[in-house]
């Protein structure tokens, strides 16, 4: 048997560097409360309006992350990825001068395709790497670190300048991005040494170690499914801690302390890698998001509040990683985990559309039903997945 490859020089650097362009690419997420929130006592706006938004920018990122599936293999990742972070910046910076809200709808929607991209090629070059439950638990941990801060100081930028300043922090991680970019390979190659793809085929003529097609469906479904639970309660928590009369600044601390939540539970997953396989860290994730939402409930004090903050982002962090990893393993070519990310785009675009629909203000308890169906069902999609996998697995290991 021969000895795995030697990591490639700068590899590290890379990871990193795709680290900070998908984080660039998906910002919008972290800041969403504020964002909704902004749009509604800045702007405003109703939540049907404001959740429409920020969700015309999220379905945007997700479809074009969808299309990299197509042509992730075929570009010059560093050029492209410089290109987009531009236009990124750019546009965002235009939105500070939109007072129109057609024209901001339009401009949010274009900053999203070009964030769909700009992910497609961060997930393609992370799911390509070696050891991808590692390095997506990276992703996971230093992204939140850097949201944890940043969201920290948001009502800073929130109480200066308004939305305007949020348009402002935004683009801020476009021009860090951009930095490292040149550590980022112009095209990427299979790692020497490395098993070929394995090939999905249904299940009526699939061979012996490869994936069922409807168990593929399903957990390629539940990264859409479970991030419309995920999408929905996060974006809306902010106004859930004012419909308890929370003040703002404690808001503001649970939610930056919840990001830092998330920073533990990346690297929970990155520590862990698959040492207790991926069904008890997935379970024990959904347990967290479900226990987050019995508090939110119940009318929680400004601890309480920060305690069901830390579970919800602790849980969503420590279970993705493993989500991802399932489905890289089932692809080395890269577009199945491009596509798994756009699907979880998706939903999250999906969920703060669907809660703005179904809250009246001052009510926001609607959310949090629409994080409960989804996190339910979930578990009931992934698992088909995981055991077909390990099924798998002993066959090989007998052959």
């Amino acid at each position: 048997m021969s000895s795995p490859s030697p990591a490639a020089p700068g590899e590290f650097r890379q990871v990193i560097a795709s680290i900070l362009m998908a984080k660039a690419a998906v910002a919008t997420f972290a800041i969403a409360p504020f964002l909704i929130g902004g749009y509604i006592d800045r702007l405003g706006l109703s939540p049907a309006v404001a959740s429409r938004l920020l969700s015309v920018e999220i379905l945007a990122l997700a479809i074009s992350n969808a299309f990299g599936y197509l042509w992730i293999r075929r570009v010059n990742h560093r050029l492209l990825a410089q290109c987009l972070l531009l236009g990124v910046a750019s546009i965002n910076i235009s939105c500070i001068f939109t007072t129109n809200y057609d024209l901001l709808l339009l401009q949010r929607g274009a900053i999203g395709v070009l964030e769909g991209a700009l992910l497609a090629i961060g997930f393609g070059l992370l799911g390509l790497s070696r050891r991808p439950e590692r390095n997506f638990g990276l992703y996971f941990g230093i992204s939140l670190t850097i949201g944890a801060i940043n969201v920290r100081i948001l009502p800073l930028f929130l109480e200066s300048a308004g939305v305007p300043g949020l348009f402002t922090n935004l683009s801020l991680y476009s021009v860090i991005a951009f930095a490292g970019t040149f550590w980022l390979p112009r095209k990427v190659e299979h790692h020497a040494g490395e098993p070929p793809a394995l090939s999905v085929h249904p299940v009526s003529a699939r061979p012996p170690a490869a994936m069922p097609f409807l168990p593929l469906v399903l957990l390629l479904s539940a990264n859409f499914v479970y991030f419309v639970g995920q999408g929905g309660v996060w974006s809306f928590l902010e106004r859930l801690g004012l419909q308890n009369q929370l003040p703002l600044d404690a808001i503001a601390a649970a939610l930056s302390a919840s990001l830092m939540a998330g920073v533990a539970g990346g690297f929970t997953a990155t520590w862990l890698d698959v040492k207790l396989g991926r069904m008890l860290p997935l379970m024990s994730a959904i347990g967290c998001a479900i226990a987050a939402l019995v508090i939110l409930w119940n009318s929680p004090t400004p601890f309480m509040f920060l305690v069901a903050a830390c579970l919800f982002n602790f849980g969503n962090n420590f279970g993705h990683p493993y989500t991802l990893g399932l489905t890289s393993k089932l692809d080395r070519s890269g577009r199945l985990t491009v596509l798994a990310g756009a699907l979880h785009t998706g939903g999250q675009a999906t969920g703060p559309f669907i809660v703005g629909m179904m809250v009246m203000p001052p009510d926001f308890l609607n959310a949090l039903w629409v994080g409960l169906i989804a996190f339910a069902l979930t578990p009931f999609m992934i698992l088909p997945a995981a055991l077909a996998d390990r099924r798998n697995s002993r066959q090989r290991q007998v052959q």
